[in-house]
């Protein structure tokens, strides 16, 4: 299945973003979920305000490797109810549980494809990329709060990542659902038709540029070439 984006190039903007990708790798270097967790609690945004120390007797409680043989529906869908049971989650949001989920069956050289990490910017990639949204529709606010609909954004991550590269899909699309979630106006959400005139614009200029010059976007060895 194709990618439908282009991984090496997006994926490349994110240590210029963030510097994310490092503390994710030294987090995954821990062999405990409970120290996972912790070292990336305030990493992005996912732990949705939840205080470490509300949660953390509930990782250490519960057996993951339980959850992650299930089904993603299934896995998150349980996950979420029982945080839910136990007062930590008080809305439908399956960002937290998706991110343990992933915590959990990822190591540190194997990023899991099986429960890849889910915020909102990788939801409104997914969404554009697979045309969950047409004309006339815009972005998401948020993650979807639907376990079948997480389970569908997982089996797609999984079918469209190229082999051995799922941390790189992953920030491709993070980058990606970024860049066209802040497309303005500002005081909406973005609209599809105004994604689909800004990306024909950029292919359009690329494959231009390409036909003609040297480079794509910038031409480095002519860079070199003038010091």
């Amino acid at each position: 299945m194709s990618t439908r984006l282009n991984v090496d190039y997006w994926s490349s903007l994110y240590p210029v973003y963030t510097n994310y990708g490092e503390k994710y790798r030294d987090a995954m270097e821990c062999t405990q979920l409970l120290d996972r967790a912790e070292s990336l609690w305030n990493w992005k945004g996912l732990n949705r305000s939840i205080p470490f120390d509300d949660i953390a007797p509930i990782i250490e409680q519960v057996d993951f490797e339980e959850y992650v043989r299930c089904p993603q529906q299934n896995a998150v869908e349980s996950l979420s109810s029982r945080l839910c049971d136990h007062e930590i989650l008080n809305s439908g949001s399956l960002v937290t549980p998706a991110f343990l989920l992933h915590l959990a069956a990822s190591e540190p050289d194997q990023y899991s494809v099986k429960f890849p990490i889910y915020d909102r910017r990788v939801w409104n990639a997914y969404v554009y990329l697979w045309g969950h949204r047409g004309k006339g529709d815009h972005l998401y606010t948020a993650a979807s709060h639907s376990p079948s609909k997480y389970e569908d954004f997982c089996q797609k991550f999984s079918q469209a990542c190229p082999d051995g590269k799922g941390r790189e899909y992953e920030r491709a699309l993070f980058m990606f659902g970024g860049f066209i979630m802040d497309i303005p106006p500002k005081d909406e959400t973005t609209r599809i038709e105004k994604v689909d005139e800004i990306l024909e614009k950029q292919e359009q200029a690329l494959s231009k540029t390409q036909q003609r010059a040297d480079c794509v976007a910038v031409d480095i060895d002519g860079v070199y070439d003038a010091r």
